[in-house]
């Protein structure tokens, strides 16, 4: 009986302050200040001779729990910004998607020339550039057997062997893909500045360090990587990007696994676009890119 009194004392602040808690669990509606959508230009374009497409969304409220609004109206171009050069007018050709498809071994241009985005809707005008920069060989793709850790399942992963150039400020998306699914997954998201994390390493000209070569691998629901099995088809595309699309990868990764981060997660904030509006010389959302490509592809076999 004395226990059970115990348990009950013990129990009754507790239980008076899940009350006070649940008195004050009343709904608060806060405003977004969302006043009109806006346009969202999302332009990852390579050198590859395949058709390169650019999506155009609008803005919407951060409470609308919806797929966003697609821009069928407008007129799309990229040039080679020296004069003379070509330019290349993107067709819209459904859901807000405008595609421009190269005759057999065209591409947009070569390394270390910059491009221009143009659009235009209505009586707005967007611009960007870009530059189209070097990106490295892919040595190889080597699959390993790793044995049982904390935080890894034993079994066969996949690495990607590559090195940096010589020479700050080189940037690149590593984008794989399993059986002919690409990663997408926030934390799939692999990037890499010198061929580490970020500008602040102080590292050049070095081979990929190891979170980003184990990066291409596959990640369940909770985030750890998945073993391959025999049979399995691994596809690696390394591509440059600019610094200002490293940011926005950068960001746009953080604020999406934001929840991920506990009681430390960070502001919510918009990811840093390169697309500005002519007439404000204001930028708006999204980010342009030319990528050089490199590409390897490995086949697992026990």
């Amino acid at each position: 009986m004395k226990n059970i009194i115990n348990i009950v004392r013990l129990g009754l602040p507790l239980l008076a302050v899940s009350l006070l808690f649940l008195r004050c669990e009343d709904t608060i509606d806060l405003p977004s200040s969302f006043e009109e959508p806006q346009l969202v230009v999302d332009a990852w374009l390579t050198n590859e001779s395949v058709p390169q497409t650019i999506n155009l969304t609008l803005t919407q409220d951060f409470f609308d729990n919806r797929l966003p609004t697609t821009v069928t109206d407008a007129q799309v171009v990229v040039c080679q910004t020296e004069i003379g050069s070509n330019c290349f007018v993107f067709e819209h050709t459904t859901n807000g998607q405008y595609v421009w498809t190269p005759a057999p071994g065209e591409t947009l241009g070569e390394v270390g020339e910059i491009f221009g985005l143009g659009i235009q809707r209505g009586e707005e005008q967007y611009a960007a550039l870009a530059p189209l920069k070097r990106v490295p060989v892919i040595d190889s793709i080597s699959i390993q057997f790793e044995e049982e850790s904390l935080a890894l399942d034993e079994g066969l992963y996949a690495q990607v062997y590559a090195r940096d150039f010589v020479g700050i400020g080189d940037t690149y998306f590593i984008r794989s893909t399993i059986n002919d699914t690409l990663l997408q997954r926030p934390q799939e998201i692999n990037i890499a500045f010198d061929a580490t994390f970020d500008a602040g390493s102080g590292t050049d000209g070095i081979a990929f360090i190891f979170p980003i070569r184990f990066g291409i691998n596959k990640l369940d629901d909770n985030g750890a990587p998945i073993p391959l099995v025999d049979g399995d088809k691994v596809e690696v595309d390394l591509w440059s990007i600019s610094t200002e699309a490293f940011a926005f990868l950068s960001i746009a990764r953080d604020q999406i696994t934001n929840g991920d981060n506990g009681i430390f997660g960070i502001p919510v904030a918009n990811s840093p676009s390169n697309v500005i509006n002519v007439a404000t010389e204001e930028p708006i959302l999204g980010v342009f890119n030319v990528a050089a490509v490199s590409s390897a592809e490995k086949v697992v076999e026990e």
